[in-house]
């Protein structure tokens, strides 16, 4: 099955989906309990602020995941503040794929794209208590870095650092 990226800002109809999805997103991510994430409830007078974030900071890269040509996720990649720097060039702040698409390899392949496009310094942060966040992306990074990666954990996050390399 191709999988496919396409830039959420060049179309309403992706922002508007990923607008409707976001919800499930957070909802997944608020049952590890950690109060990390918001509730449910308080979505309606955010969601404003969350999306003109994605869609007009120039910082930020959203996507639509596409399996097959339909949509199946969505990720942000976003460059860290310029103060206080940080080691990464990339940051990847959100990742989604719904349910329909999971465990066929389409998360895999889009973070394999992403990481690919923005070759350079990378992080992504989880949860620490987000297990299957944490095994996926130790998973693909490794695949992806034939294992060089680095783990920590602080402060409830666990945060893998790599280097990625342009494709030829």
């Amino acid at each position: 099955m191709p999988v496919t990226l396409r830039d959420a800002r060049d179309s309403s109809d992706d922002r508007d989906w990923i607008r409707a999805v976001y919800r499930d997103y957070l909802s997944e991510l608020s049952t590890s309990k950690s109060g990390l994430f918001p509730a449910l409830g308080e979505w309606p007078q955010r969601e404003d602020e969350f999306m003109v974030g994605w869609f007009n900071d120039p910082t930020a890269y959203p996507f639509v995941i596409l399996a097959d040509g339909e949509r199946a996720g969505f990720a942000l990649v976003a460059r860290p503040p310029a103060f206080p720097r940080r080691t990464a060039d990339f940051r990847m702040a959100e990742f989604f794929v719904v349910d329909a698409a999971r465990r066929r390899g389409v998360g895999a392949r889009a973070a394999t794209l992403l990481f690919t496009r923005f070759a350079g310094q990378w992080e992504i942060v989880e949860d620490q208590y987000n297990r299957a966040a944490l095994a996926f992306w130790r998973r693909v990074i490794g695949r992806h870095c034939g294992g060089r990666f680095v783990e920590t954990r602080e402060a409830g996050e666990v945060c893998h650092r790599f280097s990625t390399t342009p494709q030829r």
